[in-house]
């Protein structure tokens, strides 16, 4: 308890005072004290700054400018011994740092620091500028430090001892891992997901996540850390180029996400912002060549706020039309505007920093990218329970088709039966009026038409039960029988155009639903006989069944023109039957094998035409 109050004493005190005072309890401090400030447009000398008079303020947060900002403190050690300090800015992103340490109004040691000076004059590689000194025991120091930077700066320095200083810089590397771990691994979630359903709302959103997580690594110093050889003030510039790629992308995303048309106006709003992003770029790339010029040009930084300030606007709107999924978007917006504003008015030196406030930004980010991807699978869902709705509607819509187009084909195939079965009953009705004394023998001779007729009649309409019986179960039955019915109920066609049918059949018994079957077979059968029907030669469609193991293939091959598009022949838009066709024919029959009959379809050109063929288990 004695140690604590120590401690929290020992805290007050460097929170207020412009003297660090060591003793034998220390372990950390955060020291904020920025009483004594001198600035000037000169690059001076340590020597000229000691007799410089500093100013007092109570800011430790500065404002970006093109002047040499400088500050200074002093440090007493009151312990028992010498004790080595480990000295961390606040903010990373400063590009020159130098610290001067005296004793007795001498430099007795200094150090280069900032994220623009070489890698190999500094002592330590950290992505925060760190320093250490070994300050001697019953000791007092003054330390000197000038700062010049195009972003903002903060005076404000976390003390350790080396114990503390390895174990905060381990803790917060273990956090980076993590928080980098989880935009990795939403990079490559959501760029599989594009591969697979070729939804470009997927590659923007992954697109924004790069730039972001990006844009996080530079602003807070952790690609200075890593040492990759890139110049280092081309990442300093590269920082913002990140950040406005990350909007670009973000209101590319807004497009494809919410099926924005290109005449709304969100949609033009949108296109404006964008336009806004690159006009952006360009400036800042202005401030790229000529430094002095960066610090005009950096000014535009705070309508990136506003940017923002608009994508969160969007999303409310979006939110009112009452997609289930928009409130994943808006929660994600709502997080990082609140943190986003808060940042970025700390970093251009509007309001004070904070200890811990580098996590407010990593932290929002992450979970706005989070809650897209949320909001990206949750769109999905809807868009995967509506196409199921449509497929079962297209399934219960092919039902009511292939009824009325087999009542269709049964009425044809009847016609004629009915009217040789009229004209018997006529034949023997004339007889028995006219000619009684052969009324006997006409009998006997026309009654065996007339239940020839008649069988073929109940042959026919014995396709009609066979084709709907239980059309919503699945049932066992001859797959030959089957197919010779479906022939059979397209005779007339087939005679008509003087098409050949080669059968091959193995006698299977297959069990599955069979009005379903029956449809998909009808489809193919039907477009056979559309390629065929105006060709200058042979016209042939071969029928073949047959298993290998547990499975039967059914495979009709015609003597067409072949397929010039075996991979979109199943698009729900696709037809080669001009204004004859609607192109839902082969989609829906692809749909009831896969999902009805647990099948699969495949279609391919062969050396004869076209070929299909169906793979389906037999139980």
């Amino acid at each position: 308890m004695i140690r604590f109050i120590i401690v929290l004493s020992c805290l007050i005190q460097f929170s207020f005072s412009d003297t660090i005072t060591i003793n034998n309890a220390f372990e950390k401090t955060l020291y904020k004290s920025t009483k004594k400030v001198f600035s000037s447009s000169e690059n001076l000398s340590i020597k000229s700054i000691q007799e410089k008079e500093f100013s007092n303020t109570k800011k430790s947060n500065f404002a970006k400018t093109p002047n040499y900002i400088w500050t200074k403190f002093n440090l007493v050690n009151n312990s028992s011994k010498s004790q080595e300090l480990f000295f961390r800015n606040l903010r990373p992103g400063i590009d020159y740092i130098d610290v001067y340490i005296l004793k007795d109004k001498k430099v007795i040691d200094s150090f280069l620091l900032g994220d623009l000076r070489p890698y190999n004059e500094k002592r330590v590689l950290s992505r925060k500028s760190i320093f250490s000194f070994n300050f001697e025991k019953n000791s007092s120091y003054e330390i000197y430090i000038k700062y010049q930077s195009i972003g903002a700066i903060t005076n404000q320095w976390e003390i350790f001892t080396p114990h503390n200083f390895f174990r905060v810089e381990t803790l917060e590397s273990m956090l980076w891992g993590i928080i980098y771990g989880i935009f990795i691994s939403l990079i490559i979630y959501n760029s599989v997901l594009y591969l697979t359903t070729k939804n470009t709302a997927f590659l923007f959103y992954v697109l924004s996540t790069l730039f972001s997580s990006l844009y996080l690594l530079t602003l807070n110093g952790v690609i200075y850390q890593l040492d990759l050889g890139i110049n280092l003030y081309l990442i300093t510039i590269s920082t913002w180029y990140f950040a406005y790629l990350y909007i670009v992308f973000l209101l590319i995303f807004i497009i494809k996400f919410f099926n924005e048309q290109k005449d709304s106006r969100l949609y033009k709003l949108i296109r404006v912002l964008i336009l806004f992003q690159i006009i952006s770029i360009l400036l800042l790339s202005i401030g790229f060549y000529d430094n002095s010029y960066h610090y005009t040009t950096s000014k535009i930084d705070i309508f990136s706020l506003l940017s923002f300030l608009f994508i969160f606007l969007i999303s409310i709107f979006e939110f009112k039309k009452q997609n289930n999924y928009s409130i994943y978007f808006l929660i994600g917006q709502s997080i990082y505007i609140l943190c986003f504003t808060y940042y970025t008015l700390e970093v251009i030196g509007v309001i004070e920093a904070l200890q811990y406030s580098w996590l407010i930004l990593p932290i929002g980010l992450l979970l706005e990218v989070i809650f897209i991807s949320l909001a990206l699978n949750a769109k999905m869902h809807t868009v995967e329970k509506e196409k199921e709705e449509i497929e079962q509607h297209l399934l219960e819509q092919s039902r009511f088709t292939n009824a009325g187009r087999t009542i269709s084909y049964i009425i044809h195939q009847i016609k004629r039966p009915i009217s040789q079965l009229g004209s018997q009953i006529n034949l023997i009705e004339a007889t028995s009026m006219l000619d009684k004394r052969n009324l006997t023998s006409t009998v006997e001779e026309t009654l065996p038409k007339i239940k020839s007729t008649l069988e073929y009649i109940n042959e026919v309409n014995h396709s009609v039960d066979t084709l709907f019986l239980n059309p919503n179960g699945k049932e066992s039955f001859s797959l030959s029988n089957q197919l010779n019915i479906l022939i059979n109920l397209l005779n007339d066609y087939l005679l008509k155009y003087n098409i050949k049918v080669n059968k091959e059949l193995e006698d299977i018994d297959i069990n599955t639903f069979r009005g379903s079957l029956s449809n998909v077979i009808m489809v193919i059968l039907e477009n056979a006989i559309y390629e065929l029907k105006n060709l200058d030669k042979a016209r042939i469609i071969n029928i073949s069944a047959k298993t290998i193991d547990e499975l039967v293939y059914i495979e009709i091959e015609d003597s067409g023109n072949g397929l010039d598009c075996e991979k979109i022949i199943f698009n729900s838009n696709y037809t080669t039957k001009l204004h004859q066709g609607s192109g839902v024919g082969l989609s829906l029959a692809k749909i009831i094998t896969e999902k009805k009959l647990e099948g699969k379809i495949l279609a391919k050109t062969t050396s004869l035409g076209a070929k299909f063929i169906l793979k389906l288990p037999i139980r």
